[in-house]
């Protein structure tokens, strides 16, 4: 017997429409664009250009808690759902194909989890994320460029100087000499204080021979 299952929305279960495609429309009038388009004047890229030489940064979303892309991000991390991922990759591809400020990047990476993590998830919750925009960038993704050499625990409770310091030196690069002078756009999630994407830019920076670090997080912990 064949069974069949409604068509819900994954962020609200929502019964969807024949036009609705993962999210319901409500739920996409929710999202929280940041707008911070192809500029180097936003706060993600100030922040992190405070601490670290980098070329550009930049968030798609600003993260609210219990908001729909927190919901999103949660089922694409947590649940599975990598339909949230390829959701997600499709926005950042509307918005970033002709960003010229991507024209020069050689390779996509992601924040790495550690083998205990990926072993106890299954999965890097930002491959899906990379390789859809691995097609639309038309930019190289690579999950084994940067690793974490060390298991750290959640940074969700932690201070900014207890978060820099539970992460550092915790990645590392797979043979640097290979990439010397590549450009390298670091993929993330979510972006709070900043210090995970500190250290993976940090690490790329101080291990391959000059190279250039770009930064794009799904969503920023951003307030106005």
């Amino acid at each position: 017997m064949q069974v069949f299952y409604p068509r819900v929305c994954l962020t609200c279960e929502a019964l969807l429409h024949d036009s609705e495609e993962i999210l319901c429309h409500n739920c996409l009038s929710e999202l929280a664009f940041t707008e911070f388009d192809f500029s180097k004047n936003n706060p993600v890229y100030a922040q992190l250009a405070s601490v670290i030489k980098i070329e550009y940064a930049t968030s798609m979303f600003v993260f609210h808690e219990s908001g729909v892309i927190q919901k999103l991000i949660h089922q694409l991390k947590y649940k599975g759902h990598q339909e949230a991922g390829e959701l997600i990759a499709g926005f950042i591809c509307n918005k970033h194909r002709s960003n010229p400020r991507f024209s020069t990047v050689d390779y996509i990476v992601p924040v790495p989890l550690h083998k205990k993590k990926l072993k106890k998830r299954g999965y890097n919750q930002l491959t899906v994320l990379g390789q859809n925009l691995e097609k639309c960038l038309d930019i190289e993704y690579h999950e084994n460029i940067l690793i974490r050499k060390v298991h750290t625990g959640s940074q969700t409770k932690k201070t900014v100087e207890e978060r820099r310091k539970n992460v550092a030196r915790v990645f590392d690069i797979l043979e640097p000499e290979k990439y010397r002078g590549k450009h390298f756009l670091i993929i993330d999630d979510v972006m709070t204080t900043g210090a995970t994407t500190e250290a993976c830019a940090e690490t790329v920076l101080s291990k391959i021979p000059q190279a250039q670090v770009s930064i794009l997080t799904i969503a920023v912990v951003y307030h106005t």
